[in-house]
């Protein structure tokens, strides 16, 4: 599924931008050599203490709890704040479209997170509505041979869009149940990600068109990362999602489509990664198989950045230390 957005403007964008932009360049500066000996997941437990140097604090380690959009079964971990952003000018030339997640992690097995999830537009492009949710790990052993299994709740906040003279309010509410098994042996590298997604779809039209439609869809999702490099993991994700439409009378109505995404993820440090992908989608209710536009096609950037809060806060206020 695409990591798409909501059409922000360009100065709330250009913000979020460069607040990730100083705060990877600030990580850099820490130690960039270190950073690259240790590679993107330190082996050690995160240092909560007072004498930690700052090195041990940003060396991690980190997990992302998403692929590009699909969560994993994964938390951000404990005291961990993950804050990504990606943007692309492809869905609406000359509109830089953003998105955003910011996850908080509770212990190890829980996180909070505010994020986008994927949805077909009513314009025919992936335009997802934003949410805000809670994700839970199951307590299972920490051991190669077992899943992991995580159950992820995001409770929707409309999208409202003005096209025209018509008001458009799109929302989805998700339950993501997500699995997660690393490949043993030589296939170590591979790691493997399926789950099912429970969406409630709603749509409402306003102003010079009415009306509502209400729908429940039970959509599979998954994905593949692949280690390619000490620094260098290759993702591919691939899923159903709603997608809002109209029929020919003009009624609102909810289908679904295939949203399929396929980048790399490079670690430029342990705390900071920056995602570069191609998407592609499909919407079953209104189009044929096949390449119609330039809008079928996604091309994203962006990265994410990991904040040891609770580290930080223990070194500089004694707080929060193991």
């Amino acid at each position: 599924m695409a990591v798409t957005g909501d059409r922000v403007n360009v100065r709330a964008a250009s913000t979020t931008a460069v607040l990730v932009g100083l705060g990877a360049l600030a990580l850099g500066t820490l130690d960039a050599r270190a950073a690259a000996a240790d590679g993107p997941v330190a082996d050690t437990e995160q240092p909560r203490r007072r004498d930690a140097t700052w090195r041990e604090i940003m060396r991690g380690p980190y997990h992302s709890s998403r692929l590009f959009a699909t969560p994993v079964a994964d938390t951000v971990g404990p005291y961990i704040l993950a804050v990504s952003w990606d943007g692309s000018l492809l869905e609406n030339p000359g509109v830089l479209s953003s998105a955003g997640v910011v996850a908080i992690g509770f212990g190890d097995i829980a996180q909070l997170e505010y994020r986008h999830t994927s949805a077909i537009s009513l314009d025919e492009i992936a335009a997802p509505v934003p949410a805000v949710g809670v994700q839970l790990e199951a307590p299972l052993p920490d051991d190669p041979s077992w899943p992991a299994v995580a159950l992820a709740f995001r409770l929707g906040v409309p999208r409202t869009e003005t096209r025209g003279a018509t008001t458009i309010e799109e929302t989805v509410t998700d339950l993501y149940l997500v699995a997660r098994q690393r490949l043993p042996g030589r296939l170590s590298t591979a790691t493997l990600h399926a789950g099912v997604r429970m969406s409630s779809a709603e749509l409402a039209l306003g102003g010079d068109a009415s009306g509502s439609a209400r729908r429940r869809l039970f959509l599979p999702a998954g994905g593949v990362e692949l280690a390619v490099g000490d620094h260098t993991v290759a993702i591919t994700e691939v899923g159903r999602a709603p997608s809002f439409d109209r029929d020919p009378g003009g009624a609102p109505m909810i289908g679904a489509g295939v949203i399929g995404r396929l980048g790399v993820r490079w670690y430029l440090h342990p705390a900071f990664s920056f995602d570069a992908s191609v998407g592609y989608q499909v919407d079953d209710a209104t189009s044929p198989a096949g390449v119609r536009s330039v809008v079928d096609w996604d091309i994203r950037l962006g990265g994410e950045l990991f904040v040891p809060w609770g580290a930080i806060a223990c070194r500089t206020a004694a707080l929060f230390c193991s």
